[in-house]
């Protein structure tokens, strides 16, 4: 996409850098999960900022990826310092987004997306259970059910449940990305920090974590 001379001001340019991300590469692309996982042979971490479909049926991935280990506390500073840099941006887009999840507009798209959901699992007769609004909590829903877990699954899959909650989710998360460019740009530099800077010692060491020498 080419921006427009007259919108130069008014949208910012982070918007065109990361629009085009695929929502399943976020984490690795923007927050490195993919090096910090081959170095430290874990998981990806950061799962929490890939954007996928709601899961009703399967507990969602740990955050961290299971990283953190023995051999991310036997490597060098240099190493555990990028680490902590792109985990403080992390954590800092993730509490922003929240906040903008819960604010009025966004908060009164999920009430709208969730009670087409809710419509749904009425119909397939699964009600209320507690009090409050109504509400995937009120309803009982990822609390231990299996059949009531599975018909919320259906009735994300077959309404513009899922794909709409995945849609907000991601465009919320591309705007809080939006004020945080020139952070992002000096996380993308840490990227050759973490390969080199795996353990204190050189090639021999580095080869024992399939990195080049």
């Amino acid at each position: 996409m080419v921006p427009l001379a007259g919108c130069a001001a008014t949208k910012p340019a982070t918007d065109f850098t990361y629009q085009d991300v695929p929502a399943e590469r976020v984490a690795d692309r923007i927050f490195l999960a993919d090096t910090i996982a081959a170095v430290e042979q874990c998981s990806p971490p950061f799962s929490d900022v890939v954007v996928r479909r709601p899961t009703f049926t399967g507990a969602p991935p740990p955050v961290d990826g299971g990283c953190g280990g023995a051999i991310r506390a036997g490597a060098s500073w240099e190493y555990t310092d990028a680490v902590s840099r792109v985990t403080a941006l992390h954590d800092t887009v993730v509490r922003e987004w929240e906040v903008l999840l819960r604010s009025g507009p966004e908060a009164a798209e999920t009430r709208a997306l969730t009670a087409t959901l809710l419509h749904c699992l009425d119909r397939a007769g699964f009600t209320q259970r507690g009090p409050g609004d109504p509400g995937l909590e009120s309803y009982g829903v990822s609390q231990g059910d299996v059949a009531l877990d599975n018909a919320a699954q259906r009735c994300s899959d077959e309404t513009w449940y899922g794909a709409g909650i995945a849609a907000q989710r991601l465009r919320t998360l591309r705007s809080v990305l939006g004020r945080h460019e020139e952070q992002i740009n000096q996380i993308a530099k840490l990227r050759p920090v973490l390969e080199r800077a795996a353990v204190p010692d050189g090639g021999r060491d580095r080869a024992r974590f399939g990195l080049p020498e």
